[in-house]
């Protein structure tokens, strides 16, 4: 196993490991946990997602949308562990992308698979004119695929020119 595998290997555990912990951590507060980190900007909030990206199909029954989201991204996580096998056999950087990726994914199944939703906790907002407008709550393993496929994306429109 290359130097490089085993890096990655310890890197997707202490980020998984970050993931989890945090997501513990927030389980263990009241229920309407809300923290002010940088007023007017961050907070930190418990919340539960039962749906995937900004709560889509939150609202159907709840026995087949956690059947359905935990197959299909069981199903992504297996195409993009293959993936990231290829790639870092190759010694490439996307490698290093398709483990966040998988690190994210991970994380998600797991709340899913044992609560039945994802714990998300971070709110980033801005004030403005008087009225606070929020992304959804996200979490470390939300954060690991979106800057992932960000990158995959640049390097890719890049590699194109």
């Amino acid at each position: 196993m290359h130097q490089k595998t085993k890096l990655q290997i310890i890197v997707f555990i202490l980020l998984l490991a970050a993931d989890q912990l945090s997501k513990w951590w927030i389980e263990q507060q009241y229920p309407f946990f809300n923290m002010t980190v940088i007023n007017g900007f961050f907070n930190i909030v418990k919340a539960h997602n039962f749906g995937v990206a900004f709560s889509m199909f939150a609202d159907w029954n709840e026995a087949w949308r956690t059947n359905a989201l935990l197959g299909v991204t069981s199903l992504i996580a297996v195409v993009v562990a293959v993936w990231w096998w290829k790639e870092q056999q190759r010694q490439s950087m996307e490698s290093w992308l398709l483990m966040l990726i998988l690190v994210g994914a991970a994380g998600n199944i797991i709340d899913r698979f044992t609560l039945g939703y994802v714990v998300d906790f971070i709110d980033w907002y801005v004030v403005w004119d008087g009225q606070a407008y929020h992304w959804p709550a996200f979490n470390i393993a939300d954060s690991c695929i979106s800057v992932a496929v960000i990158l995959l994306l640049i390097r890719s429109f890049l590699q194109k020119r």
